[in-house]
């Protein structure tokens, strides 16, 4: 048996941990720049607040509301979610973190799976004040489901067993919900779903897998299986590994000359590498982007991407930097106001797997220097030490102007209890 627990409006409880005055109240988290929002309290939902929505669309709805807006500290979030996830491990001996605020357990160990869902649900209340939802089922998309009903249905009190209901129960549930519901079905796949006349996730369960698999694909047959009762997606006890890794921001205020984006991609180059490396992997190939604002779509509108091949598979900072670079001079122009830029590293190879070159670019002493300032780096401070082009203060960089303290990450925001 599978258990899905998720945190409820994550980033929300994270900051009504350290600021109860937020209890009960509206409440939403922004994007980057304090572009858009990503998480809301149940009373900013019932206010008509939706995800993703631009700020500024908002402005009257949340002024009338007197809604507490307030900028992303991620920093915060990721220290939360890695205590949340410590916890959780306690209950099982299979768990796969699936996201920053949701995993994926193990309750084959326990007699009772509702009982030990309860208790570790009540766990995180008491020890981190984190409310949550479970949803459990033999399968990953049952548990997914459940955890979906145990967020709607209050009656179920936070956790919803699909095994305990019958089948005829349990259908009439499924046919309560859309098929954008079913864990793994995006709107594309939902609108795909909805012209083979497929609307509900009773729809989906009763459907022909054959069928299903020959007009859609493998995956989606997978899906059926699984709310079915059979098998199909294990539990992932190691992350895999990306296939590709992406860095970007939009910057807190326009950008116009050359050196800013050098700024900006050597920041971006030195975090994508330093994830290429805690995974293992090099990479062959790496992308730059640059774009200026998608809301101004006039004669100085522009946007470009360009991809530049290494000369060999590398996890350097230093050979990724100066591909990206190149690729930088390739598409800037003048008298552009850029909003945002990026870096993707692609063509990933496991280490291992790499094959030595006659001529070999990425040497050892190189290789031992990038690794040597990771370690120190990782000791003391991620900006320690850091290349030439690489700002400590930007000022480009993120507009958060609502952001709270780092309560658990930094000695200097720590909470004071006068």
């Amino acid at each position: 048996m599978l258990a899905l627990v998720d945190v409820n409006n994550f980033y929300v409880s994270c900051e009504r941990l350290f600021n109860p005055k937020l209890i009960n109240k509206a409440v939403v988290i922004l994007s980057n720049n304090d572009g858009c929002i990503i998480s809301r309290s149940d009373e900013a939902k019932l206010i008509g607040i939706k995800m993703g929505q631009p700020l500024f669309k908002v402005k009257e709805l949340i002024r009338q509301h007197n809604v507490q807006v307030l900028s992303s500290n991620y920093p915060l979030y990721a220290d939360l979610s890695s205590r949340v996830m410590r916890l959780i491990s306690g209950f099982t001996n299979h768990q796969e973190v699936y996201s920053i605020d949701e995993c994926f357990i193990s309750l084959d160990e326990h007699k009772d799976p509702r009982n030990i869902a309860m208790v570790v649900k009540e766990k995180l209340w008491a020890d981190l004040r984190m409310p949550v939802c479970v949803g459990i089922g033999p399968t990953k998309v049952l548990a997914k489901f459940g955890n979906h009903c145990a967020k709607k249905q209050k009656k179920w009190d936070g956790v919803f067993a699909t095994y305990l209901l019958s089948e005829a129960c349990l259908n009439e549930m499924m046919d309560v919900f859309s098929v954008g519901e079913v864990w793994g079905v995006g709107d594309k796949l939902k609108q795909k779903l909805e012209l083979i006349n497929i609307k509900t996730v009773l729809d989906l369960k009763g459907s022909d897998v054959i069928s299903i698999k020959n007009t859609l694909n493998v995956n989606v047959g997978r899906i059926v299986h699984e709310l079915n009762g059979i098998h199909c997606f294990p539990l992932e006890q190691v992350a895999p590994k990306k296939k590709q890794i992406i860095t970007s921001r939009s910057f807190g205020k326009t950008v116009t000359d050359y050196p800013q984006l050098v700024e900006a991609v050597t920041t971006f180059v030195v975090r994508a590498t330093l994830k290429l490396r805690s995974q293992d992997t090099l990479c062959s190939k790496v992308s730059v982007f640059i774009s200026s604002s998608p809301f101004i779509r006039d004669s100085n509108y522009y946007h470009n991407l360009t991809t530049v091949g290494l000369a060999n598979p590398t996890s350097n900072t230093g050979l990724i930097l100066k591909g990206s670079l190149e690729g930088l001079r390739s598409i800037y122009k003048n008298n552009i106001s850029y909003v945002k830029c990026g870096v993707i590293l692609s063509g990933l190879i496991n280490s291992e797997n790499s094959q030595d070159n006659l001529w070999p670019v990425d040497d050892k002493r190189k290789g031992d220097l990038v690794f040597v300032m990771d370690k120190i780096n990782n000791r003391f401070n991620g900006s320690t030490l850091r290349l030439g082009t690489q700002p400590l203060y930007p000022t480009w960089g993120a507009r958060q102007l609502k952001k709270s303290p780092s309560y658990t990450t930094s000695w200097k925001e720590l909470l004071v209890v006068s």
